[in-house]
This record gives structure tokens, C-alpha cells and sequence, in this order.
């Protein structure tokens, strides 16, 4: 079975955390099933989802952290999953999803989870694999190998401190086949500009590797 598929399938035996429809499985609309067909195909390294607020975007990503760092399509031993935010606090706004999506997973599956709030917020599935936040500051990347990295409304890192984390995480992939998901709200043509110079980066990054750029069809 494709990693599409076990993904979409994965991510549709969850269910909604909170909200006036806690407890409804998570039907996918097309297009974000369009976007995890794109962005885990085998030859996409970077995939960006671009859309306005209010859309579900934190949602959809951080159940694909969720079922990336359970293994549910790639079982590569000591997975690293790391969201990277502009702060702390943007971060945990993922954090919280994944873990609210956790809670709705079978008692037997919820146990092998451990979650810590200090001295950073942290993510343990079974022995060894990981869901960690991080702040937008180069320094703190150095050196990891993740198997995903969710890049949060990317386009509102600071300049130099975000190309600096992006650059670490772009590296760190590479060591270990992994995949980047560029999450941002819509905007305006300064946004554009940003993500069209960011994927010129990626693409020397990643010689011969695909980049795919979603946006909600209007309407």
C-alpha cells in the first residue's frame, strides 16, 4: 500500500479533539487529500500548503506529525519529528493538536505515548521516536536528523533567524531521507515573493527533488 494512502486512511480513523463535533471522524475535503498526495510522494522532499485562516491547516499537519511519528507509513527506527514556529507559543498551538488527536486514539496506543511540557515541549512514542517544538533560532537544529519537519506559518519567521532554521532543517533532512511541510497562511504578494525565493533555496538543497505548492481552490 502507498504512503498516500496509508496516510489518508491514518489520518481518517481520527477523530476531532474538541469543538461542537468532538468525537466525528476527520473526513479529509479534496483538497487536502490533494496536498498529503503531494507532499508524501515519494519524490517530494518539500511541500507548502498556503491558505487563509480558519481552514484547518494546523490540524491536518500535526495529524500527519502524529501518524508519522507512530510509524504508520514509515516505520524507519528513532523518528524525529520537529515543528518549527516563530515562537514557543506558536508552536504549541501544533503540540496541542497532536496531542488532542492522541487522545481519541485506543487507550492501548495512547498508553506507549509520554508527554513533557519542560524544559521543552516534547513528544515520546514507544522508545525513541519524538515530536519536538522548536523556536525560530538556527542554533537550536543543529545537528538533528528529522524524518519530518512541519514548518509553521513560515512566511512570519524573522528574517535571519528563520533562513537560519530553515537552512539547519533543510540539512538535517538530507541525512535521513526526510520531508519538510511549509505551513502559512495566505497573503499577500509579500508572502508570494517569500515562498517563491524560499523554494529557489530548497531546490539547490535538494537536486532533483520535487517541490509541490498547494492552495485552496477558491470558492
Amino acid at each position: 500500500m502507498m504512503h498516500t494512502t496509508k496516510a489518508i486512511r491514518f489520518l481518517e480513523s481520527l477523530k476531532i479533539p474538541e469543538g461542537p463535533k468532538a468525537g466525528q471522524p476527520i473526513l479529509l475535503v479534496p483538497f487536502e487529500r490533494q496536498f498529503v498526495k503531494g507532499a508524501l510522494a515519494p519524490e517530494t522532499q518539500v511541500a507548502a500548503l498556503s491558505i487563509g485562516r480558519g481552514n484547518a491547516k494546523t490540524a491536518l499537519s500535526s495529524g500527519i506529525a502524529l501518524g508519522a511519528v507512530m510509524g504508520k507509513w514509515d516505520k524507519q527506527p528513532s523518528r524525529e519529528i520537529i515543528i518549527a514556529a516563530r515562537t514557543r507559543d506558536q508552536g504549541r498551538i501544533a503540540f496541542e493538536f497532536v496531542i488532542g488527536f492522541m487522545r481519541t486514539l485506543p487507550v492501548s496506543e495512547q498508553m506507549k505515548f509520554t508527554i513533557r511540557r519542560s524544559p521543552r515541549l516534547e513528544i515520546e512514542y514507544g522508545d525513541g521516536n519524538y515530536i519536538r517544538v522548536i523556536a525560530a533560532y538556527g542554533k537550536s537544529a543543529l545537528g538533528s536528523a528529522p524524518k519530518l519537519v512541519l514548518m509553521d506559518e513560515r512566511g512570519h519567521w524573522q528574517a535571519d533567524q528563520g533562513d537560519a532554521l530553515e537552512h539547519a532543517l533543510l540539512s538535517g533532512l538530507g541525512k535521513r531521507g526526510g520531508r519538510a511541510l511549509i505551513i502559512s497562511t495566505s497573503a499577500g504578494r509579500m508572502m508570494r515573493t517569500r515562498f517563491r525565493s524560499g523554494s529557489i533555496r530548497i531546490n539547490r538543497a535538494f537536486t532533483g527533488k520535487s517541490i509541490v505548492l498547494h492552495t485552496r481552490p477558491s470558492g
